[in-house]
């Protein structure tokens, strides 16, 4: 895929897109060969049919983006699932 401006940008706001649907940290998603296959084809999906990100480049653009922060056009940052030792967000009683 040749990449132009133009193209880049467009690219970045499906990478974005998938990211947010995908809900998985960007350094999870790196660690696990699994994790980067299905990001890349979920972004590869919405692009027109004549092209193709390659992994090794969806790689280093997903690492641009979490360095350049959503505030600047970089990815946005995910909801945290944490619930400290629980396993269920712990639901606050009703007053009366």
């Amino acid at each position: 895929m040749s990449r132009t401006v133009s193209k880049t940008r467009t690219v970045d706001e499906i990478i974005r897109a998938k990211y947010r649907e995908f809900a998985t940290p960007v350094d999870r998603i790196l660690a696990d060969a699994n994790l980067v296959e299905a990001f890349a084809a979920m972004v590869n999906v919405k692009l027109p049919a004549d092209e193709h990100v390659e992994v090794k480049w969806l790689n280093w653009r997903l690492m641009t983006l979490r360095k350049r922060g959503e505030g600047k056009g970089g990815l946005p940052r995910l909801e945290r699932a944490y619930y400290g030792r629980e396993t269920e967000p712990q639901r606050k009683p009703k007053p009366r």
